[in-house]
């Protein structure tokens, strides 16, 4: 694939969840203009719920400017099952940003959202301008005078500059601040005086970011695994690169303690080398992610008189030796790439569902096998190229983390001569790569839950890759959260097969409170 069509095709590997940093407050107004009306149609396929609406509403491209363009905004509305105790309406986001809305609340097999939601809550999903559905990004037409050097050293204004030939003037509107404001005209158009609000990683920003703005129609607040505004955006995604690592070992441990049902080995790093087996020989070279601690039970024969001492070298070392394994592979196979692994990539596609770690490790110990390439083609879909570029345009538009110039080459070497995907996304946007010659528009939107009625509830799981644990602080203080840890893996609680999770957020959204503060991740 020629560069310029691969960067407007990033990986979807690289498209990550999270949030934004704090602004200047935006005053709350009251609307005076008559309610938007709503063109009801038929749902898009990925809504598989037969009870559910379909709608769109025509809004501003800028509502700064409610005068200017208008662009189209998408959602879908899914009836509480019991509307004679119907409490509400949950208004709902998924992530990404990116993240398809009519998926999140139309599709019953996405998540399995709790009896207690789904019988007395009618659930709306707005989808975000930019994506199919609503407006969408259209990047199709590259941007010419771009050469292939020209595109690594200013990718930022290459994405910008090919979908503003596509959506001339709408790619600043990409914001947070924007899509927060067309869930109030969707509100308004629906003749919801409140809404609660479900938001699953960048959605518990943007769901923030409404509230604050609209504190006098928010009701209930549910902040999915959120992370820390300040971030945003350079630094929420060079703090996956940990996260990710740290989520790769989890799941080792997890297949290692279970070596009679798998048989990769009883130890972390003995799972690791055949894992990486097997991305040898997909790839024709190994995966270049740290491995795992060693324990005693991996050293050599003849070396266990060394005991934990020769352990802690082979864990000091490991880092280097898979570097040095990898160029060595790559030399002797031409060619050869780690990120080309189909196991690989299924494994970091995976690692933030637990419920989806049997199935990896059978991939893995050849039990479950692989998606056929043939049948899964190499065209990526339209769709996710859009949602992808659109990512990446409000990331751009928002970012207010500075590039860290050290990790320039950390960047090159892992994108384009390695291959890792552990780590290469990170550095993307740590480098200041993503966003090279795109300057910010606007600065992350403002969050303060002080106005609010309720306090929020927000859930964090230590062993998130994707909004790490360690950062959730700043948007739970910000906000005012009430927080519950979840002791395990996964990014993403609500609706994810932990029944305790499930049972606290039904008993907050019915009572406003929960005095749950801890609980098991799930096995």
């Amino acid at each position: 694939m020629p560069t310029a069509r691969r960067t407007l095709a990033a990986s979807a590997a690289s498209a990550l969840m999270v949030l934004g940093l704090a602004a200047v407050p935006v005053q709350a107004q009251t609307q005076t203009t008559a309610a938007p009306e709503i063109a009801w149609e038929e749902c898009p396929p990925q809504v598989t719920d037969t009870t559910a609406d379909c709608g769109r509403i025509d809004v501003p491209m800028y509502h700064s400017d409610p005068t200017g363009a208008q662009i189209s905004v998408g959602f879908v509305r899914v009836p509480a099952d019991d509307q004679a105790n119907r409490r509400g309406v949950l208004f709902g986001n998924p992530g990404g940003p990116g993240g398809d809305a009519y998926s999140y609340f139309g599709n019953p097999d996405a998540i399995a959202w709790p009896e207690g939601i789904t019988n007395e809550w009618d659930r709306v999903a707005v989808q975000p301008r930019g994506l199919t559905g609503s407006t969408p990004v259209d990047c199709n037409e590259l941007a010419p005078g771009y050469s292939d050097l020209d595109i690594i050293t200013r990718e930022g204004a290459f994405v910008r500059d090919s979908c503003e030939i596509g959506t001339p003037g709408y790619t600043a509107s990409l914001t947070t601040e924007n899509t927060a404001e067309d869930w109030e005209w969707v509100r308004r158009a629906l003749g919801e005086e409140k809404i609660s609000i479900m938001g699953l990683s960048y959605g518990t920003f943007l769901g923030s970011a409404y509230a604050t703005k609209y504190p006098q129609h928010t009701d209930r607040v549910v902040l999915d695994s959120g992370m820390d505004p300040a971030k945003a955006w350079n630094g929420v995604m060079d703090s996956q690169e940990g996260g990710y690592i740290g989520s790769l070992h989890d799941f080792l441990n997890w297949v290692a303690a279970r070596n009679e049902t798998y048989g990769l080995g009883d130890t972390p790093l003995a799972v690791y080398q055949a894992w990486s087996a097997r991305v040898v020989a997909e790839s024709g070279t190994n995966p270049t992610v740290v491995p795992p601690p060693a324990r005693i039970g991996d050293i050599p024969p003849g070396l266990e008189w060394a005991g934990q001492a020769a352990a802690d070298i082979m864990t000091a070392t490991g880092g280097a030796r898979v570097q040095a394994e990898g160029l060595a592979s790559q030399v002797a196979n031409p060619g050869s790439f780690q990120s080309t692994s189909l196991t690989l990539q299924m494994t970091r596609q995976m690692l933030p569902m637990p419920n989806q770690w049997d199935t990896l490790a059978r991939v893995i110990n050849g039990t479950e096998p692989l998606p056929n390439p043939e049948e899964v083609g190499t065209e990526v879909p339209e769709e996710l190229v859009t949602a992808v570029n659109m990512q990446r345009l409000i990331m751009c538009n928002e970012n207010q983390v500075a590039p860290n110039p050290a990790d320039v080459l950390p960047y090159a070497w892992t994108s384009f001569i390695t291959g890792d995907i552990f780590s290469a996304p990170s550095h993307q946007f740590s480098s200041g790569a993503a966003c090279s010659g795109f300057a910010p528009v606007t600065g992350p939107a403002h969050v303060d839950g002080s106005a609010l009625e309720t306090r929020p509830l927000q859930i964090q799981a230590t062993g998130d890759p994707q909004t790490p644990y360690a950062d959730f602080g700043p948007l739970a203080e910000a906000m005012g959260s009430h927080v519950i840890t979840v002791h395990g893996a996964g990014h993403g609680q609500v609706g994810f097969g932990n029944a305790a999770v499930d049972e606290a957020v039904v008993e907050y959204l019915r009572t406003g409170h929960t005095d749950v503060t801890d609980v098991p991740g799930v096995e």
